[in-house]
């Protein structure tokens, strides 16, 4: 896996049941970013309100380009407008 890069991103959501429909919405469409690879949703089985999202990038650079994009893509707004907290989020290489 050199040169792959993974990004973990742990976050607060306002409402879960909302939240959890677009990012199963948004999940496509990140897929079609330059250098996507996967990306693993999962939910805290303590609290139902923290996502955390570990998607893998091709390199860190298509990872911080995507990061870029997806604050300002329309497409992932609904998601984006739904984030409550950013808990935690780094890339690990």
């Amino acid at each position: 896996m050199t040169g792959h890069c993974i990004e973990v991103v742990v976050y607060k959501v306002k409402n879960a049941e909302t939240a959890e429909a677009a990012r199963r919405a948004m999940k496509p469409h990140v897929a079609g970013f330059p250098g996507f690879l996967g990306w693993h949703a999962v939910t805290s089985a303590d609290d139902p309100a923290v996502f955390t999202d570990i998607v893998t990038w091709r390199s860190l650079a298509d990872a911080r380009a995507a990061g870029e994009k997806v604050m300002s893509d329309s497409e992932c707004a609904p998601l984006m407008g739904e984030v409550a907290e950013l808990i935690s989020m780094g890339h690990y290489v």
